[in-house]
C-alpha cells in the first residue's frame, strides 16, 4: 500500500469554497479502484495550510486516478483557490501501529 500525501496553502478567504471542492474529490475517489481511506488535516497552528492524506493500495491505482478525467476537472477548479502549487508526496507504507 502506499500513502499519498498532498499539502496545500489556501488564499485567504476560500478555505470553504476549498474544503467544498476536496469533499467532492474525495467521494469520487472512493469509487475508484484501489483506494482505500482518505483524511483531509488543517495546520493546527496556520489552518490555511490543508494536508489531505489518502491510502491506496498500490501506486499503479493512485497514479490511474491521478490522471483521470474526474480528478483532474475538480483539480482545476481547487488551483484558482491555492498560493502555489500543492506539494505532492508519495510513500510505501512499511509498517503501520495502532492501540
Amino acid at each position: 500500500m502506499i500513502r499519498v500525501i498532498i499539502e496545500r496553502h489556501v488564499k485567504a478567504g476560500k478555505k470553504g469554497e476549498l474544503m467544498h471542492l476536496l469533499r467532492e474529490l474525495r467521494t469520487a475517489g472512493m469509487h475508484q479502484p484501489g483506494f482505500v481511506t482518505g483524511q483531509t488535516l488543517a495546520g493546527a497552528e496556520d489552518d490555511s495550510i490543508i494536508t489531505v492524506l489518502s491510502t491506496w493500495r498500490s501506486l499503479e491505482d493512485w497514479k490511474a486516478w491521478e490522471k483521470s478525467t474526474a480528478r483532474n476537472k475538480i483539480y482545476k477548479q481547487i488551483e484558482s483557490l491555492l498560493r502555489g502549487k500543492p506539494k505532492i508526496s508519495v510513500y510505501q507504507i512499511i509498517a503501520t501501529e495502532e492501540k
